[in-house]
Formats: structure tokens, sequence, C-alpha cells
């Protein structure tokens, strides 16, 4: 990774982070624990999801590198204040390379598909096992909150992200493939409303 992409990576962390905490537990000077464990979670949920996309592009023999949006840090800050979190602090922009896939457009559609749906896979994936972890250990685990939450957020970005709206994934899965958005989309809202009845 070139410096300037772990820098675009490292603020968009942060940021969605304390947003996530601000959306969770309010607006207020939080516990080194809350702080840490916020991090934690959103390395994992956010970065993989970001990472999934740049890796596939990268697969197909893309240029593929995260850059922040600033606009979207600060509208993810401002928005988890009023208990609702625009969640695109940034994103994977992706532009031809040597050895990029040049084929028919409907072989580049389905490299496009596996591209943008790709991070939204990873955060069912992970909001499924932290759920089931958190399920294993029971409310009586020092680590049961964090499951619970991690669980939470990642089922909530893979809803979040497959809004069919630009510049969010879901506009370009839905342009791709409307039978994988609609099974993907339905898929995590019936996930998140399934996992909450369980805590």
């Amino acid at each position: 990774m070139e410096t300037k992409e772990i820098s675009d990576i490292t603020i968009s962390w942060v940021a969605l982070s304390i947003a996530f905490m601000f959306l969770f537990e309010g607006v207020r000077i939080p516990a080194i624990y809350s702080l840490l464990m916020y991090l934690f979670i959103v390395a994992v949920s956010f970065l993989s999801h970001e990472l999934g996309h740049r890796q596939m592009a990268r697969r197909y023999g893309f240029r593929a590198n995260y850059e922040m949006w600033p606009f979207g840090v600060a509208l993810a800050i401002l928005t988890s204040m009023v208990g609702f979190l625009f969640a695109a602090p940034g994103a994977v922009v992706i532009r031809p390379g040597k050895g990029a896939f040049m084929g028919g457009r409907k072989k580049l559609n389905e490299i496009g598909l596996k591209i943008s749906i790709s991070g939204i896979l990873i955060n069912i994936a992970f909001g499924v096992v932290f759920a089931l972890f958190a399920l294993y250990l029971g409310s009586g685990s020092v680590f049961y909150e964090t499951l619970r939450i991690a669980s939470g957020i990642n089922i909530w970005l893979a809803i979040f992200n497959l809004l069919p709206i630009q510049p969010l994934d879901g506009s370009k899965v839905l342009y791709y493939n409307k039978g994988v958005w609609i099974a993907t989309f339905a898929l995590s809202v019936i996930l998140y409303f399934s996992l909450r009845g369980l805590f």
C-alpha cells in the first residue's frame, strides 16, 4: 500500500469507529474500553469490506486503491449524532490495469458483480459468525457484548451498502444482477431482524 492509501484508510477507520460509538452509546467522551472495542470491531468489519473489493479487483488485473471521501467522513460523524449513520467515508476506486480483463460485456458484468458484492458478502459472513460465537458463549461471557455489537454492525453495513443509491455498492449490484441484489438484500434484512431477536 502507498502512504496516501494507508493514511486514507486509517482516517476513515478511526472516524467510522467514533461514528458507530456515537450511534450506539450516544455523543459523549468514551471510556477507553469502549473506544478500543469499536476500533477493533470496525477494523474487522470496515477494513475487511474494503479490502475485499480491493483484492477482488486486483485478482482480475485492475488497479484498485482505497480513497477517502472527506465529505463522507464528516457526514458519518454528523449523522451518527442524530441517530443514523451514513457509513461511506470512502471507497475502493478501480481503474484499468495492464492485466485487466477487457473481454465481452457479459464477462465484464460478471467481474463487476463479484467486485461489487465481495465486501457485502464478507460483512454478512462476519455478522453470522459473530452472532454464533455470542450465542455459544452466552451473556455471561466477557466477550458477549463485543460479539453482539460486532454482529449487528456487520449486518447493518451489509444492508446499508446494498441500498441502491450511488455511490453505494447496492447500485452496482442492482445494475449487474437484479436477482442477486434482491436475494442478498432480503437475506441481510432477515438476518438483521432474526439476530436482533436472539439477543
